[in-house]
């Protein structure tokens, strides 16, 4: 259980090693480095990866202030520095995808590659306008403080996982550890990542990226919007973009080893041999369809 003492904050990690070339995964809201743990598991030979908790995640230290995005990414330069870790392969997960996106933005130098898995969109998401300050009677913390007292916070966790994560209905191992980093975060980065995610925007920051780039989406995904991040391959010079069938928002534990083959392949420049990548047209083609289907089907 490594740590690395930053200037404000001790940050735990896990790693695996592997060979010389370095990949850091940043996990998303709710999360922890165990989001990355079947990717470590199966890591290449030639590669040497790590997965920080972010301040206020897993084993990480809580700290009173900090949790908007462009603290989170100070957070991983200096994490990556202290590493001496110049150039990296940089993977990002939902919430960690923003972190990534930044980082990539401001200190495009560092980066090999950008993989952005369930990203929060680089124009926001407009869903959490719903969501008020931590003061609001239904806010987040008010609401996780009621389903406390009343017993059902893990019901209603194990619940909306399912749903966004539709996959791990079969693998009630993977559940619990997701409800378990979920229940472990402390409630100040809980507020402080729906606060940052509500007003942060990255637009500006695609145009920095000169380096390959993925975006990697399950067409299951309930809480990332599908044109959203079409709106942002368009934005980004030579991206790919990846669909998992079946699969929701986090394709890297709903199906580890197509996931892990799809990202390795992109790092390593190959192309994936799943058959699911497609061109931007037939994304945006199959948006359409689906969109045109939900019409068609809903009643009068």
């Amino acid at each position: 259980m490594p740590f690395i003492q930053l200037d404000s904050l001790n940050i735990h990690y896990e790693h695996q090693s592997k060979g010389d070339i370095p990949i850091i995964l940043l996990h998303g809201n709710f999360g922890s480095w165990h989001y990355w743990q079947p990717f470590l598991q199966d890591l290449k030979f030639g590669y040497r990866a790590y997965a920080p908790d972010f301040r206020g995640c897993g084993d990480s230290q809580v700290t009173e202030n900090g949790y908007d995005i462009n603290t989170l990414c100070a957070d991983i330069i200096q994490f990556a520095n202290h590493l001496q870790l110049d150039k990296f392969h940089l993977v990002g997960h939902s919430l960690g995808g923003a972190v990534a996106q930044q980082l990539a933005g401001t200190h495009p130098e560092r980066i090999l590659t950008l993989s952005l898995v369930a990203t929060a969109p680089s124009d926001g998401l407009p869903s959490l306008t719903q969501n008020s300050y931590s003061s609001h009677l239904f806010s987040p913390q008010n609401t996780f403080k009621l389903l406390d007292a009343i017993g059902l916070k893990r019901k209603v966790l194990a619940a909306t996982f399912r749903k966004t994560m539709p996959k791990l209905s079969s693998k009630p191992a993977l559940l619990n550890m997701v409800v378990d980093d979920a229940l472990k975060m402390d409630m100040k980065a809980l507020n402080g990542f729906i606060e940052t995610l509500k007003n942060w925007r990255g637009n500006k920051l695609l145009k920095q990226f000169s380096f390959p780039v993925i975006i990697l989406h399950g067409d299951l995904d309930s809480v990332v919007p599908l044109a959203s991040l079409l709106r942002m391959k368009d934005q980004i010079k030579g991206c790919r973009f990846h669909t998992f069938h079946n699969l929701g928002h986090a394709p890297q534990l709903e199906n580890a080893a197509a996931f892990n083959n799809v990202l390795m392949s992109f790092i390593e420049g190959r192309h994936a041999d799943t058959g699911h990548t497609m061109s931007s047209q037939a994304v945006h083609w199959l948006a359409g369809l689906k969109q045109k289907i939900s019409t068609l089907f809903k009643k009068p």
